[in-house]
């Protein structure tokens, strides 16, 4: 009789296979029950008569670019993030000056933490 290690396990070979198939059997039936998505409005018309787009250069998307219209677009950045943090500090503002509990319900809550600060 053979050793048992020189011999591939008929085990392993069993328990693999058939649960790697059954998986695959598995996710390809459920895939199959799913609804086709509606791609009909996310693509264009292609137009036949039209040419080609040409791709550009790294270097000619660099020079396109000038550095004033990349100054323009960092200050309008800086005025939108400024004009942000302005609206947001008023809220905090607004929000801070509203109690958030109602003096019934902060009376409660102070009663409640002088009852757990008495010594027992």
């Amino acid at each position: 009789m053979p050793h048992p290690q020189a011999m591939p396990s008929l085990t392993n070979r069993l328990t693999t296979g058939p649960i790697k198939t059954g998986l695959i059997a598995l996710i390809l039936g459920l895939s199959a029950c799913a609804d086709r998505p509606d791609l009909a409005q996310r693509v264009g018309p292609v137009d036949p008569t039209l040419a080609w787009p040409s791709l550009l250069d790294t270097t000619a998307l660099a020079q396109s670019s000038s550095e004033a219209s990349a100054f323009e677009d960092s200050q309008t950045q800086v005025q939108s993030l400024e004009a942000r943090a302005a609206a947001l500090r008023a809220r905090a503002r607004r929000l801070s000056q509203t109690p958030v509990l109602s003096t019934s319900e902060r009376r409660f809550l102070l009663s409640a933490i002088a009852r757990l600060d008495q010594p027992e």
